[in-house]
């Protein structure tokens, strides 16, 4: 492939434009194209800043598809994987004509586990109405997905409280010796994510992939001839996570819950577990409000020394600390009581890290970050690297392919050594191309004047009701 056949495709007469009606040919996405194709071709690095309305989705995909290359694609959000996966891929190799496969693939979360829905079915006493409902809503539609991605059902809440007893996390899946393991969906998509040309997937999912912290993944990278990071400036915090360690109230929750099912199936006759469990959900619970106000992301060091956090975690660990001693004698009684051992150890082992931090400056280890971030009824503690560059250019130079890094805001004044220096990438190439937007004579900027501020329920009514008659003016092209 040359150069210029990546730019042709994107050109007044090329296949893109006899296909979309409509569609503007620009200069710069198609130079964009060139400089990607020529950087897949040479299994080089490169980092590029599209300003917005540059169409780099098309500049990118383009190259990835000609290139005859495995590709791994990775986007800011699963909406954005979404979007790659069933509307801007299709359209591209419908274009090119090629016969490419793709894939979609997301975290375990995002897929039913059909083990924990049956389990579910024994919880029914235990849940509300609604959550009965929601229940029957997600079995009738369990029996017809092919995927079993939750984004197509609808009449379920993305944040109810259901869905954690429903899916799986790497702590509770049993793996191969689960007994619908050849019917699983995370098991089914990736194996199609394994043999696809193209795998789309989230920051999120790849990180955890490089950290090797989902198990069984990992096999994806090493195949993997090409990465592409769209919305790259969003990678350095994700990555952050990974290099990382945390402990959050869902990790302890989940754990209190799954072991109560265990219990009743596989350990009814040791009547110590179920107390156990109960103490460390309360114990999660009353740490949760001694840490005070929803929204922080405060240092640890700022909230440790208060009395009501620190009675709060001695409670919370030696919660977990009886719940150790309790399940030992019963880890052997089944695979699932087995799993719940291993959480509640590696749950201790992180928790001291905080419980026996020593105030002294001189203990502290300079190059992790401890910090505390509160939500309406969750926390999280986290562990985090100060610098990623080292551990980052590691992991990548482990796979000898292509690395793409491409969003609307990566440089500073063109310089891009700032989002390189973060992620060490001291060899890559880069490029940086203006907005094809001819903002002072097209553009207008409306700053309506609201009596509600930001965190009022009625903020977003009045944005709606100030923006809609201007979205009506503009017909169509806001």
């Amino acid at each position: 492939m040359t150069d210029r056949q990546a730019s042709d495709v994107l050109s007044e007469n090329g296949p893109v434009a006899k296909l979309i009606k409509g569609f503007s040919p620009r200069i710069q996405q198609q130079e964009m194209a060139d400089l990607i194709a020529r950087t897949l071709a040479e299994n080089g690095s490169l980092i590029c800043e599209a300003g917005t309305g540059t169409g780099k989705t098309f500049a990118y995909l383009v190259p990835a598809l000609l290139s005859g290359k495995k590709v791994i694609i990775s986007t800011g959000t699963k909406h954005l994987q979404d979007q790659l996966y069933h509307r801007d891929l299709p359209v591209i190799r419908d274009a090119l004509k090629r016969p490419v496969s793709i894939a979609l693939l997301k975290g375990r979360a995002n897929y039913v586990c059909l083990h924990r829905l049956e389990q579910a079915g024994g919880e029914g006493s235990f849940l509300t109405s609604k959550l009965q409902t929601q229940l029957s809503a997600i079995r009738e539609w369990s029996g017809k997905t092919v995927s079993g991605d939750t984004a197509e059902i609808y009449n379920v809440p993305e944040d109810s409280t259901l869905w954690p007893l429903v899916t799986s996390t790497t702590d509770n899946c049993l793996g191969q010796e689960c007994p619908l393991y050849a019917d699983c969906y995370v098991y089914k998509a990736r194996k199609a994510a394994n043999e696809a040309d193209v795998l789309v997937v989230n920051h999120h999912l790849f990180m955890a992939d490089l950290s090797l912290r989902e198990g069984g993944f990992g096999e994806v990278l090493p195949g993997a001839e090409a990465v592409i990071f769209d919305e790259a400036h969003q990678l350095h915090d994700i990555a952050s996570q990974f290099f990382g360690s945390s402990v959050t109230s869902r990790q302890c929750l989940d754990l209190a819950r799954d072991l109560v099912v265990a219990y009743l199936r596989d350990a009814s006759d040791m009547p110590d577990l179920q107390p156990a469990a109960d103490r460390l959900e309360k114990s999660t619970r009353d740490f949760r409000l001694a840490l005070g106000p929803a929204g922080q992301k405060v240092s640890w060091r700022q909230v440790m020394s208060t009395s009501p956090v620190k009675t709060a975690l001695e409670g919370l660990l030696g919660a977990l600390i009886n719940l150790q001693m309790a399940l030992k004698p019963a880890a052997e009684r089944s695979r699932s009581l087995e799993n719940c051992l291993k959480r509640v150890e590696s749950l201790v082992a992180r928790l001291k890290v905080f419980s026996e931090q020593d105030k002294t400056d001189e203990s502290q280890d300079t190059a992790m970050i401890q910090w505390v971030e509160t939500y309406q009824r969750a926390f999280a503690l986290n562990v985090t690297p100060l610098e990623i560059a080292d551990g980052f250019r590691a992991n990548r130079e482990r796979y000898q392919c292509s690395w793409i890094f491409t969003s609307a805001t990566l440089a500073v004044g063109n310089d891009f050594s700032y989002f390189s220096r973060r992620l060490g990438l001291d060899n890559a190439a880069t490029h940086c191309w203006d907005s094809p937007f001819d903002y002072p004579h097209q553009a207008c900027l409306y700053l309506p004047e609201l009596n509600e501020e930001p965190n009022q329920k009625q903020y977003t009514e009045a944005v709606v009701n100030a923006a809609l008659p201007v979205l009506k003016a503009s017909r169509g092209r806001a």
